[in-house]
């Protein structure tokens, strides 16, 4: 989430491969296609994030320096066939004076909407929005739509699609604090007008410190809202509440998530597909021993597995840089960074909807090669098959650093489906950053990463 070669030379067969993982090997060669750049523009781009299209295709939206004074928005559509869409480098989705950050994306079947966290005002962070459809055609008014502009800072932005063609957002707001701030949200409709109270509503305005809100929709009607929850230096929970689309409380106050005693932190948060949500956490333990932890919540708020939640990993050292995905019957399937080792490796666990341990305990090796290997990225790719992808640090021993990014196809009982450290996706010179993978159907997939190469920093996409 890099090159400008083309795609070449994925596995070669070794001997100690086995007959079937050297038949995975050749599928991937037979299916993967060239890089394509997304955009190359003078100075940087970053922070990709990407949907399907519905067509076979992806929208990517990134973070654009080509100025060299501020940051904008841009976007490009690329479609089944790996060709660009829109404008050459990219469709200016907002040039507003200053800097636009951090963007967050949603698609619905004609547009993709689009937040950003907004420095136009000098003052102070605000919150904008825009829509585009699929023929680069902005839809709402020049360089975005105000969701918040209130005069205290808004940040942290995260959006979730309304089912309706519009999206509800929901960010961290220090109008009432600077030190505690509070969570908003905002519902916007597919024309690009705010439905709720101007610059928001609060979600539930608390004494503590409301950060990281992740949305997450739940199938009949309301969604949640979980977030990191702190008080103090030695109080950091996790809290969840559910509301309707209109705005109603659905529970008469959040829950916790996790235990009320300790330090937790970093979540994530897939829907279980029966109306709840999974939430998985890190836990802090002196930041040396750092542990994975789980809890599945019902639509009602009670707490489906044990009390303090389930143990995902609890090995030693640190385990963090989690990604999330349904594993399609009511559990999950987690991938982290894991440091057990000197170089730290990536593990996976699946968890059953009953909270079991699919896979044997602490987890399974996704890769262990050597160096670091960091932020994963894992999606479903089709029944019972998942891909994930990270950046990969294998040959860098504390005398010069060289990354790429690397991929591993997995099925439901944890057997890895490529060659065992996994297969090269880019491996071109320059710092890549992390890889963000979308699923766009019948079994494909798209990887797209920024990568400092010729220049300061370009985008580019490889479909498998």
């Amino acid at each position: 989430m890099d090159s400008q070669n083309a795609f070449h030379g994925l596995i070669r067969p070794f001997a100690h491969l086995t007959f079937f993982l050297f038949v995975g090997a050749c599928l991937l060669c037979s299916t993967a296609s060239a890089e394509v750049a997304v955009s190359t523009a003078v100075d940087g781009q970053f922070l990709p994030w990407v949907v399907d299209d519905g067509e076979g295709g992806v929208i990517v939206m990134w973070e654009d320096y080509r100025t060299g004074q501020d940051w904008d928005v841009y976007a490009q559509r690329v479609d089944s066939a790996e060709k660009t869409r829109w404008e050459l480098n990219g469709l200016a989705i907002c040039t507003a004076d200053r800097n636009q950050r951090r963007l967050r994306m949603v698609r619905h079947d004609t547009h993709a909407i689009v937040v950003w966290n907004d420095r136009r005002d000098r003052s102070n962070w605000d919150i904008y929005a825009q829509a585009v459809n699929l023929n680069g055609e902005v839809l709402w008014q020049t360089d975005g739509i105000p969701v918040c502009v209130d005069t205290a800072d808004q940040s942290t932005q995260a959006i979730m699609s309304d089912g309706e063609g519009g999206a509800i957002c929901v960010w961290e707001d220090e109008r009432r604090s600077s030190e505690f701030q509070d969570l908003y949200i905002q519902r916007i409709s597919a024309t690009g007008e705010p439905i709720w109270k101007t610059d928001g509503i609060p979600v539930f305005p608390s004494e503590s410190l409301q950060s990281n809100p992740i949305p997450v929709r739940d199938a009949t009607g309301g969604f949640y809202i979980v977030w990191w929850d702190v008080i103090g230096y030695e109080a950091w929970h996790l809290k969840a509440y559910r509301l309707s689309l209109d705005a109603e409380p659905l529970w008469e106050t959040p829950i916790f998530v996790t235990p009320t005693k300790g330090m937790q932190g970093e979540p994530r948060v897939i829907a279980d597909g029966e109306g709840g949500v999974i939430v998985l956490w890190q836990v802090y333990e002196n930041f040396i021993n750092d542990q994975l932890y789980a809890q599945r919540i019902a639509p009602d708020g009670s707490k489906l597995w044990h009390e303090d939640g389930i143990p995902v990993c609890t090995a030693v050292g640190i385990q963090k840089h989690a990604s999330v995905v349904s594993d399609g019957s009511g559990g999950f399937i987690a991938v982290w960074r894991d440091e057990r080792d000197v170089y730290s490796d990536l593990y996976a666990q699946r968890v059953r909807a009953d909270g079991t341990l699919a896979w044997e305990k602490d987890g399974i090796p996704l890769c262990t090669a050597g160096g670091h290997q960091d932020k994963p990225f894992i999606v479903q790719t089709e029944k019972d098959r998942f891909f994930v992808a990270w950046v990969d640090y294998r040959e860098d021993f504390g005398e010069e650093s060289r990354d790429a990014i690397y991929g591993q196809q997995i099925d439901l009982s944890g057997t890895l489906l490529w060659e065992e450290t996994g297969v090269p996706i880019s491996t071109s010179h320059g710092e890549h950053h992390p890889p963000f993978v979308v699923s766009i159907g019948n079994g494909q997939w798209v990887v797209v990463w920024s990568n400092m190469q010729e220049d300061k920093g370009d985008i580019y996409l490889e479909r498998f």
